[in-house]
């Protein structure tokens, strides 16, 4: 029987949608930032000279690290939390024990009602450190305190995972930094949500960076260390990171030099975009990163991530992983790192998709 010519014509224009649907998803510039429905969040928050970021699984589970300075808990923090309608905490995540990391972590606790308001852990590098601050903190989070290990690795939900990778200066279970200098302590870890991976580092520097490296792999996104300190991110490591983007929590008028400028160069030389919360000693190029001047997110399906905030333009980046072809079908878990290759194979996608379309095309219009 011969179908109208008419609705063969309607029944290309349908089939031919989804690649044009396809190709306009891979576009880097976006107006909208996904939904939150299936997608992993990353918020950045915005406490002047010091860290704080909070992670919202695609299941909902919360986790806070870090929270800034004395004050910021209360000032920046919690103020998020309330906007986004979160009373309690799954995990809470002390990169180390310096006042501009937990100085604000007894405030959000206490303010949400106690450690009772932690529902599995809160967890740091373990040990013992002399300050009235550190004091606070432990007494904030009470029973839940719980060390996490290098090679532990947190579950979150479906496809996201925290794996830890250095603590308390260890790597591999082995101890590679005997000394006492709280930051070389730091907690490393990488969160990982299909093929989005983002490694925070918290303050670690030169002295730990070479162990580091070897565990650290390719990532999407590098919290910079200790706030783009000319002591950190070292050139052995962002070779094994090969970054994408470089967020930079950094305050104005810090009298640290955070971000040094050198830091900040290597960083561009790496073709990385680089994200600052604040301007503080150094910005970055133009047209090579951006002052946020506030808070920022980070919200990915694992596939694709797009970073936008109230000062920001929203743009959307695929993963490392961007996929191969088999049997037809575009594989974003077995793609090249390699960034000519990933091209090609984008390439061969679309022209495998476009045939189809003609084959359909040819059948529809004849």
């Amino acid at each position: 029987m011969r179908i109208n010519r008419r609705i063969r014509i309607m029944l290309f224009l349908f089939l031919l949608f989804p690649l044009a649907t396809s190709s306009s998803q891979q576009q880097i510039n976006a107006s909208k930032t996904p939904s939150s429905g299936s997608h992993l969040e990353i918020h950045v928050i915005n406490v002047g000279q010091g860290d704080s970021f909070l992670i919202i699984s695609p299941a909902g589970k919360r986790i806070l690290i870090d929270a800034g300075n004395n004050g910021k808990g209360t000032g920046c923090v919690l103020p998020l939390l309330g906007k986004l309608h979160i009373t309690s905490l799954d995990y809470v995540v002390a990169s180390h024990y310096h006042s501009d990391h937990i100085g604000g972590l007894d405030e959000v606790v206490n303010g949400l009602g106690g450690s009772t308001h932690i529902i599995y852990k809160a967890y740091d590098r373990g040990g013992n450190y002399n300050s009235q601050i550190y004091r606070d903190y432990i007494n904030a989070i009470g029973n839940k305190r719980a060390t996490l290990s290098a090679d532990q690795v947190i579950k979150l939900d479906a496809g996201v995972t925290i794996a830890c990778i250095a603590s308390n200066g260890c790597i591999h279970n082995s101890r590679v930094y005997a000394g006492t200098d709280e930051n070389t302590l730091s907690v490393v870890f990488v969160l990982k949500y299909h093929s989005f991976q983002m490694y925070f580092g918290g303050d670690s520097n030169f002295a730990i960076e070479p162990f580091l490296a070897a565990y650290a792999g390719d990532v999407d996104v590098y919290k910079v260390s200790h706030h783009g300190s000319s002591t950190s991110s070292s050139q052995q490591l962002l070779d094994h990171l090969k970054l994408e983007v470089s967020i930079i929590p950094v305050g104005d008028g810090n009298t640290y030099g955070h971000p040094d400028s050198g830091t900040v160069s290597r960083l561009v030389n790496m073709n990385s975009y680089v994200y600052q919360t604040e301007t503080g000693s150094a910005s970055p190029p133009s047209e090579k990163g951006e002052v946020a001047n506030g808070n920022f997110k980070i919200v990915t399906d694992g596939y694709s991530y797009t970073i936008s905030g109230a000062s920001l333009v929203p743009i959307t980046r695929p993963t490392d992983s961007a996929g191969t072809l088999e049997d037809g079908l575009f594989d974003r878990n077995s793609a090249s790192r390699d960034p000519w290759t990933r091209q090609l194979q984008f390439l061969f996608h679309g022209l495998w998709q476009i045939s189809v379309h003609f084959k359909v095309a040819k059948w529809t219009l004849s």
